[in-house]
């Protein structure tokens, strides 16, 4: 059994270490629900290592057009919400900014390249019940 701390360099812990990496089988490691860090400290913890900006939603208020190039599908499976358009780039935040897929895939839909901004997981959760509404509970 390894002692507490990360395998990196002076015990640096690593986003697949603390549970971000997604799992193929079992319910995956929320170190927030467990106590172990809040939101802020998961989304401080992506941004240093990918230098990817974070984002505080409720700062923002998201234009309709901008809303409208993403769907509520997709920023719910993805933890997703866009943010804003500039030129050719749509700027997104996203919980989880080393998801490869989760970018192709709305680069494909919008036609937009992908300039991902990190935010908490319950501020985008927040902000997609605030732009698309409350989901149906017909499911």
């Amino acid at each position: 059994m390894r002692p507490c701390g990360g395998g990196g360099p002076g015990g640096t812990v690593y986003p697949q270490e603390a549970g971000l990496a997604r799992r193929k089988k079992g319910p995956p490691f929320d170190p927030v629900k467990l106590g172990y860090m809040s939101d802020d400290e998961i989304t401080n913890f992506l941004s240093q290592p990918y230098r990817v900006p974070t984002i505080d939603l409720s700062d923002y208020e998201i234009d309709s057009e901008v809303v409208k190039l993403v769907s509520r599908e997709q920023c719910e499976e993805h933890r997703v919400v866009p943010v804003s358009r500039t030129g050719n780039s749509l700027i997104v935040a996203m919980s989880d900014p080393t998801n490869p897929a989760a970018i192709e895939e709305l680069k494909a839909s919008t036609g937009y390249n992908i300039e991902p901004v990190i935010a908490t997981e319950t501020a985008i959760l927040d902000a997609i019940g605030r732009y698309y509404g409350t989901p149906s509970r017909s499911s």
